[in-house]
């Protein structure tokens, strides 16, 4: 019964990474995110999972606000490989865009949605019962890069896409109990360096661990994410003002059947910018909260 529960449980362990967001617009450093640890559903030739994220940002006392919706589609090989491809969808709101000084512009809101940048992986499952798996992924720059509006080109952070591609190693444990799941595991990142624009994104690592408590169909879980990345984000030449070190509380409850499982979960990050100053000079702390992220998901097992 346990082999074959973890074996069901093998395509699901690996397939929330990107809960934050994906493509340019993952801003925050939320890390591992919500991670989908429950029972999951099988029994379809395709595993099919849509996550939609909501966040809101501050960029330069501006409110900016964010909305993805990631479907990672996977299908067993045979017991020890899976293989996926993630399609997500991204729009972005920006109150008050910007200022034009030459009074040619006005103060305006604007968007930016549409295809972000896809992704295709691998897992292969190590262990007698598989309870391990390894996840190889590669992003695609599908996503617009260089969106403009009035002659202006969008910030990076605003964008759709990054284009450049990406890749990202995931590795997870997962711990049977009588009473529920434990997952442990990391992720390492390379976000895609510089773009043609100058624009920047630093690697990252991450550590995390996560524990459900199964009671009948739900499972509440909580979970712990500490990301490190390597140095600032640059929108062009302007560093941004991400966060350097990043430990994520996160929360969730899954409900499930045989055949369709939710998600409904949210993270906060608490974060270090090493920045002690703010945009008018003023002395600030270089900790504090960052922008709160929810989400919500569905899984099904098609065909």
């Amino acid at each position: 019964a346990l082999l074959a529960r973890v074996a069901d449980l093998g395509p699901l362990l690996a397939s929330w990474q990107t809960v934050g967001g994906c493509g340019a617009g993952s801003a925050t450093g939320a890390g591992a995110g919500v991670k989908w640890i429950g029972r999951g559903v099988s029994g379809g030739m395709f595993s099919v999972q849509t996550v939609g994220t909501y966040n809101r940002l501050t960029f330069k006392g501006k409110k900016e606000q964010n909305a993805f919706v990631n479907t990672l589609v996977t299908r067993n090989i045979d017991e020890k490989w899976i293989l996926g491809a993630n399609v997500p969808f991204v729009y972005k709101y920006f109150n008050n865009f910007f200022e034009d000084p030459q009074g040619v512009v006005p103060t305006v809101d604007v968007s930016n949605g549409g295809l972000g940048d896809l992704s295709v992986q691998v897992t292969r499952r190590l262990g007698n019962i598989n309870a391990t798996s390894l996840t190889a992924l590669v992003g695609l720059p599908t996503g617009v890069y260089d969106a403009q509006y009035g002659g202006i080109p969008l910030a990076q952070h605003q964008q759709v896409g990054f284009g450049r591609f990406t890749g990202s190693l995931i590795l997870d444990h997962t711990m049977d109990e009588i009473w529920g799941v434990i997952v442990v595991g990391g992720l390492a990142s390379w976000r895609g360096g510089q773009n043609r624009f100058d624009s920047y994104r630093a690697p990252s690592a991450t550590a995390y661990a996560y524990s459900g408590y199964f009671l009948g169909p739900f499972v509440p879980a909580v979970g712990l994410g500490l990301t490190g990345f390597d140095g600032h984000d640059r929108d062009k030449t302007q560093r941004e003002n991400t966060g350097l070190l990043s430990l994520a509380p996160s929360v969730s409850i899954e409900w499930s059947t045989d055949w369709i499982a939710l998600l409904a979960g949210a993270i906060f990050p608490y974060q270090y910018d090493g920045i002690t100053t703010d945009a008018n000079g003023a002395p600030k702390s270089p900790w504090g909260w960052g922008s709160w992220i929810i989400g919500l998901g569905v899984a099904l097992s098609p065909f």
